[in-house]
C-alpha cells in the first residue's frame, strides 16, 4: 500500500483548530451526495473507493486526541476494515427524492465514530434506476478543495481531477473557495505592512450580528436539502449584464433568500447587514495535500436592500475590496494558533468570532463537464460543509456539468424549513433573469 506512514503524526494547527472545533450541536463534518444515472455495482465501488482514498494516509489513520491532557491530537495507525466504511443502504422508496434528503440529514446529524478513522460512506444501490453514494468526512481531514479532488478522484480514467485544467475546473477569482483573491496576491498584501494589523483590528472590534430567526441556540437535528439545477450561462449572462461575477450573482441571491423567508416570517428586518462567513483558499496552486489551507473572510450581506439590481452591486463592491484584504490569512492564523491552544480556550474564541456572523457560504467549483464513475455517469453531486462556531446555518454553491446547484444545511431548532430556502434561491434567480430580458 502506497503511502504508508507509521507510529504516531501530530495534527497540523489548522487541522487540530478544526477538530477540536467539534461539538455535539454543531458537527465537524463535510457531508456530500452523489448520485448516478445507471446502477453500479456495490463491490466495484467499494474497489474504486479502496484504491483511490487509501493512498492517503489519513483515511487509513485514527485521531488520537488527549482533550485536557498533556499531549497534542494525532494521526495513528489502527487496525484498518475497509468493510467498516464504505456500507450498503437502502432507501424505504427507491424513487423517492425526498428518503435520500431525509439520509442525508440523519447522517449529517450523526457522529463520526471517533475509534476509527474519521469517514463513513453509505451507499444505495438501487435509487431512481441509477445508485446514489452518501459521504461523511471529518473537517480535520482535509477542506473542501482538497477532499473535492480527491472523491473526484473516483472517476473513470482518464482522472481528471489529477490536473484540474484537464476536466475544466473553474478558475473564476471571484469563487469563495476558490480564494476572493490568489493566495501569492494576499501574502503580498499581507507583508505590505499594517494591513494585517487593520484587519484583525476590524475582526476583534465587530458587532455582533443582529438577532434574526437564523440566530439561536442550537440542537442536534440538522436538516439538509439542495436546490433544482440552474444553468450556469443563466448566471453567467445576469452577471454580464451587470459587471458583475458569476459568484457576485449567485451571493446576491442568497442574500434575497434570506431577506425573504425572514420577511415572510414576519420578522423586523435588521437595519444592517447580517455577515456571512466564507472560506477562502490559500493554497499555492498545484498543491494537492489534503488538510486545511484556508483562510476565512466576513462577507456582509445587504438584506435591507429591496432592489435586486442593487443587491447584486452591493455584493460586487463589498467582494471586490475584500479580494484586496489579507483578512483571510490573518483568520488562517487566528486558526492556526488556536489549534495550538487548549480546547477551553479555543472554545471561547470561536464564540467569540461566531456571533460576528449568522452563516456559512461557501462556493466550490466542479467539473465542468460530465463525469464517470464505474461506467455509471454523475448525474448530480452535492456537498454541505459544517457551520464552525455556534452558527445554525450553512449554504453551499456547487457547479457541475454547465449547472449550478445550492444546498442548505439548518439547524431544525432555527430553521425547520430549508425547503423554503432552496424555493426562495430559485426564485431569486429567475427574478434576476427577468430582469435581464427586461
Amino acid at each position: 500500500m502506497t503511502g504508508s506512514t507509521q507510529g504516531r503524526i501530530p495534527l497540523t494547527a489548522a487541522d487540530s483548530a478544526w477538530l477540536r472545533m467539534e461539538d455535539p450541536t454543531n458537527l465537524m463534518t463535510i457531508t456530500g451526495v452523489l448520485t448516478f444515472r445507471r446502477p453500479v455495482a456495490f463491490e466495484d465501488l467499494r474497489q474504486r473507493i479502496e484504491s483511490t482514498f487509501l493512498v492517503h494516509d489519513r483515511f487509513r489513520m485514527q485521531v488520537a486526541d488527549p482533550r485536557g491532557k498533556l499531549g497534542k491530537p494525532a494521526w495513528v495507525e489502527r487496525d484498518f476494515r475497509i468493510e467498516d466504511h464504505v456500507v450498503r443502504t437502502e432507501l424505504p422508496k427507491p424513487d423517492d427524492r425526498g428518503a435520500l434528503r431525509d439520509l442525508v440529514s440523519r447522517e449529517m446529524s450523526t457522529p463520526l465514530d471517533f475509534d476509527r478513522p474519521l469517514w463513513k460512506f453509505r451507499f444505495i444501490e438501487d435509487f431512481r434506476g441509477g445508485s446514489a453514494l452518501v459521504s461523511r468526512v471529518h473537517h480535520c481531514i482535509g477542506d473542501g478543495i482538497s477532499l473535492m479532488k480527491v472523491v473526484l478522484g473516483l472517476a473513470d480514467p482518464p482522472r481528471e481531477m489529477a490536473d484540474p485544467a484537464r476536466v475544466g475546473v473553474r478558475k473564476e477569482s471571484g469563487t469563495p473557495h476558490r480564494g476572493v483573491t490568489s493566495g501569492a496576491k494576499l501574502l503580498k498584501a499581507l507583508k505590505s505592512g499594517g494591513s494585517a494589523t487593520k484587519s484583525l483590528g476590524r475582526l476583534l472590534s465587530m458587532r455582533a450580528d443582529p438577532a434574526t430567526a437564523f440566530k439561536g441556540g442550537l440542537g442536534k437535528e440538522k436538516r439538509a436539502i439542495w436546490s433544482a439545477e440552474i444553468p450556469l450561462a443563466t448566471v453567467k449572462l445576469i452577471g454580464k449584464s451587470m459587471g458583475a461575477t458569476v459568484n457576485d450573482v449567485l451571493v446576491a441571491a442568497v442574500t434575497e433568500t434570506l431577506r425573504k423567508y425572514l420577511e415572510e416570517r414576519g420578522e423586523n428586518l435588521p437595519n444592517r447587514d447580517i455577515r456571512a462567513v466564507v472560506p477562502v483558499n490559500i493554497r499555492t496552486p498545484g498543491d494537492n495535500t489534503l488538510g486545511n489551507q484556508f483562510g476565512l473572510v466576513y462577507l456582509a450581506l445587504p438584506v435591507a436592500e429591496s432592489s435586486s439590481r442593487q443587491r447584486v452591486l452591493a455584493v460586487k463592491r463589498r467582494m471586490d475590496e475584500l479580494k484586496k484584504s489579507p483578512e483571510a490569512f490573518v483568520v488562517y492564523g487566528v486558526l492556526k494558533a488556536l489549534g495550538a491552544t487548549h480546547a477551553g480556550l479555543q472554545s471561547k474564541v470561536v464564540k467569540l468570532l461566531s456571533k460576528n456572523a449568522t452563516a456559512v457560504l461557501t462556493n466550490v467549483p466542479g467539473p465542468r463537464q460530465a463525469l464517470h464513475v464505474c461506467g455509471s455517469e454523475i448525474d448530480d453531486m452535492m456537498f454541505w460543509v459544517p457551520q464552525s462556531g455556534r452558527l445554525g446555518l450553512g449554504v453551499s454553491i456547487l457547479s457541475y456539468n454547465g449547472q449550478v446547484r445550492v444546498g442548505i444545511a439548518t439547524d431544525v431548532r432555527l430553521v425547520p424549513d430549508p425547503e423554503a430556502l432552496t424555493e426562495g434561491f430559485e426564485e431569486a434567480i429567475r427574478e434576476l433573469e427577468g430582469g435581464v430580458a427586461h
